[in-house]
């Protein structure tokens, strides 16, 4: 694929922007203890969170990352932050009755309550622990990317309020531009219930007040076997052995071959983002006039959004479902950034990079223990508040000697096995075109 480098600023970086303020490394880190109470295999969002909770009571916890702290998807994602699970293919594929018995209804209002208590945790948490990481509830707006997803956005709306009071409200298309500098979509839906915030700086103060609780923390530690059982593990790591009553496994979409039937029910999706060069104030007023958070409808799916001080766009989506350098996906980026904005064709590139989301086949966030084990995983793209969330609720789960009041615990994954699949998505640039096939036939099918 042809590069044009006139698409880059001269300080271009193919590195995540977040990193600016807040780069992964090694702080905290220290030697790994010969026994804790706790072990946490990842130091993302789930891992910290989890860690955090049980440290606070009274808990010895030791958490590992094989790579530097941060080094994985929670500073590389959006970071935005909503009661987002799915509400199309995850609530309608959801089994019939979860660990509790809840029939389908009781299972999906229960599911999505909850998802907005994920949102709201977030806030408390960065209230709890005074992490400045540009915390800001200033809503989303979702595009409806073809005429036939606008009177679905209406009704959604309208349930969203009944059920979550979630203040979400219709959009047209006469009307869109009150919401986005666009006439891309035909109209949308706003949700106020919604904000945004640093990534990397919201993980920093996650781990620092891990640092502060006690957490034991070792960076460069990767795992490279478990052994045992529930009291008596045995955790084999580049850094030396520990032994732990319980076990957490917190990697989401960098879940491998340590516990092979949990990586073998998630997939990892590549997701791409580039950042502007800062804008006039004018013209970024102009792209996003009340702040908000973007998303839209097709099944390849975008997300963007101004960047803390409200200059720069950050544009987010997959640009290839596999991996690719960082100067083609820009490139393909930029085109689709374009497409939805033109007058965003003269402007630079500064930033480019990537990370792993962790997708499940039912679009649904899971928590539980199997083979002793405790997991939290499948963010599918809302990893910001239900991961934190769900390493939270994993915590509590073990201090409640198994006892768990979140309706993901124990919620089952669909028994739908990918032909050949152990944790390398072979089908996926297949499954990705077709997707961008079925969205454009849609998209055309509105005239």
């Amino acid at each position: 694929m042809k590069i044009d480098k006139a698409l880059f600023h001269p300080d271009y970086k193919p590195e995540a922007f977040w990193w600016e303020a807040a780069r992964p490394g090694t702080e905290h880190s220290t030697d790994l203890p010969p026994a804790t109470e706790i072990f946490i295999v990842g130091s993302g969002y789930s891992g910290l969170s989890a860690a955090l909770e049980l440290a606070r009571a009274g808990c010895s916890v030791t958490v590992v990352d094989a790579v530097a702290f941060g080094g994985g998807a929670s500073t590389l994602s959006g970071g935005g932050v909503s009661a987002g699970i799915n509400l199309g293919k995850g609530i309608s594929g959801t089994p019939g009755q979860n660990a509790r018995g809840e029939d389908h209804k009781a299972l999906v209002t229960s599911l999505l309550r909850e998802s907005m208590a994920a949102y709201e945790f977030v806030g408390e948490l960065v209230a709890r622990e005074n992490i400045e990481c540009h915390f800001e509830q200033r809503g989303r707006f979702v595009g409806a990317y073809s005429k036939a997803h606008y009177p679905d956005l209406v009704k959604k709306a309208a349930f969203l309020n009944d059920l979550l009071q979630m203040d979400a409200a219709a959009v047209p298309f006469e009307e869109q531009r009150s919401e986005i500098g666009s006439d891309f979509y035909y109209g949308g839906l706003t949700i106020n219930r919604a904000g945004k915030l640093h990534p990397s700086l919201f993980h920093k103060g996650l781990l620092d007040a891990c640092h502060r609780a006690g957490v034991t923390l070792c960076a460069n530690a990767k795992v490279n076997a478990i052994e045992g059982s529930v009291g008596q593990f045995k955790i084999k790591t580049a850094r030396g052995e520990c032994r732990a009553e319980q076990v957490i496994i917190a990697t989401n979409g960098y879940t491998g071959a340590l516990t092979p039937k949990l990586r073998n029910r998630v997939v990892p999706i590549s997701s791409q983002i580039i950042v502007t060069e800062e804008l006039s104030e004018d013209l970024a007023l102009e792209l996003i006039p009340n702040g908000r958070t973007i998303s839209e409808t097709p099944r390849v799916t975008s997300y963007y959004r101004l960047l803390p001080g409200d200059r720069r766009v950050m544009y987010g989506g997959r640009a290839r479902f596999q991996d690719v350098p960082p100067d083609v996906s820009a490139t393909l980026l930029h085109r689709m950034m374009t497409d939805r904005w033109p007058q965003l064709k003269g402007v630079r590139i500064t930033h480019s990079w990537s990370g792993f989301v962790a997708m499940t086949t039912d679009a649904l966030p899971h928590m539980g223990q199997e083979d002793g084990l405790h997991y939290c995983t499948g963010c599918n793209g809302s990893g910001v508040a239900m991961m934190t969330y769900l390493g939270k609720q994993v915590a509590r789960r073990i201090l409640q000697n198994g006892q768990s009041d979140s309706a993901y615990d124990g919620l089952a994954f669909p028994d739908v096995p990918v032909p050949f699949y152990n944790g390398k998505p072979w089908f996926l640039p297949i499954v990705g075109e077709y997707y961008r096939y079925l969205d454009k036939k849609e998209r055309r099918a509105a005239g």
